[in-house]
């Protein structure tokens, strides 16, 4: 056994799903390791079809693949548990940075860097507030992840570096689009005759609320007093109950449309696959700070990302049509004056600690802010 690291960096990714898939692309992209990239995104693609709670099927189906970088391991989010092929590690190389990458929980990424064991993940900002709520000061503020940095209160090296600027490939839009989501209010009921249906009045009428049990604890520090149900399949339980609510994800909104379901409101938070890292290794590694540079994570208020955004948006009010109840507008939803007074401002990857100051150029930020929420509405209207 050699006691000597080959790597320079280590990144925590998930084993399977849309994230794991879209930043292997990335990968693959920039590394000199394409071809075996993008073997492993084939196979664990095709391992997602021969899941099976049989652990004797599922060991003969691994024998299939020669491929050294898979492993079985069970899928906890869905009922029957079965085991599924999915990426264990690799070592790649870019730009001469050794990257070693490591399949894992979703959730447990952020936890390793917490743990002292891990350079970076990419993390959604549902993931890191379900496990991490605990670091921030005013975790019922922290509806966006431009503010997670700013609000953390105790000693952690937890950082976000920023989005990771992930696409896929969006039918309504008809071309790739960052995997932007967000958690809405869904129901079942009939709103014709209604004003508002919204979180105030839910929990005035202590009506019940379908949620999955990983995001409960967040829900009730977002929405102090709601009444939660905690269940696997939120859609399916809204659509058995009588006049029911639930909160769920939506990035495209076609499940939420071909069940019949109407989504209400602003989302109570905006999340897309995102660079944390462990802020002491960043500042005391080089060949990280070289990796970084070159992944180019993108600031809250970059304008690549305000592009991507809106077309986001505008993709989603397509696809929901009359299903969307209550449609906010776009620049309500990315950010308000409060939210800048509160921290969501401008930061880089110079910026110390990566969080925004109270004390320098805060007018000038205020400012880049105030025309980033216009460029928005100009965008949209075009």
């Amino acid at each position: 056994m050699n006691p000597n690291p080959t790597y320079d960096v280590t990144c925590v990714i998930p084993r399977w799903g849309r994230t794991f898939q879209n930043i292997m692309t990335r990968f693959a992209e920039i590394s000199d390791n394409r071809e075996e990239i993008l073997e492993v995104i084939k196979i664990v693609s095709q391992g997602k079809k021969e899941a099976t709670p049989d652990s004797v099927l599922a060991r003969q189906n691994l024998k299939n693949y020669a491929s050294p970088y898979i492993a079985l391991a069970p899928d906890r989010k869905r009922t029957s548990r079965p085991y599924r092929i999915g990426f264990l590690g690799m070592d790649i190389t870019i730009a001469g940075v050794k990257l070693r990458l490591e399949g894992d929980e979703p959730h447990n990424g952020s936890s390793l860097i917490k743990l002292d064991e891990v350079d970076f993940t990419i993390v959604g900002l549902d993931e890191l507030l379900a496990m991490n709520q605990h670091y921030l000061t005013h975790p019922e503020k922290v509806s966006k992840w431009g503010l997670y940095n700013y609000n953390i209160a105790t000693d952690t090296d937890l950082r976000i570096a920023g989005s990771a600027n992930l696409t896929s490939f969006n039918a309504t839009a008809g071309k790739e689009i960052v995997d932007f989501v967000g958690f809405f209010l869904i129901t079942n009921r009939d709103l014709q005759n209604e004003t508002e249906y919204t979180y105030s009045k839910i929990i005035k009428k202590k009506l019940p609320v379908y949620v999955k049990g990983r995001y409960e604890g967040l829900v009730h520090k977002l929405l102090p007093g709601i009444n939660t149900i905690s269940t696997e399949n939120v859609e399916d339980a809204v659509l058995e109950s009588n006049s029911g609510s639930g909160i769920e994800i939506i990035q495209s909104g076609s499940t939420i449309r071909s069940k019949g379901l109407k989504v209400c409101g602003p989302p109570l938070f905006l999340s897309e696959s995102l660079y944390v890292a462990d802020y002491h290794r960043y500042l005391a590694n080089e060949k990280f700070q070289q990796l970084l540079e070159i992944l180019n994570p993108l600031g809250y208020f970059d304008q690549e990302r305000i592009i991507h955004y809106v077309e986001w948006f505008q993709a989603l009010e397509k696809n929901l049509g009359t299903a969307w109840f209550g449609k906010p507008d776009p620049a309500e939803i990315f950010c308000s004056l409060s939210e800048m007074e509160n921290g969501l401002r401008p930061y880089r990857l110079k910026t110390r600690r990566w969080t925004p100051s109270d004390e320098y150029k805060v007018a000038e930020a205020t400012i880049l802010v105030k025309e980033s929420l216009a460029q928005i509405t100009s965008l949209y209207k075009t």
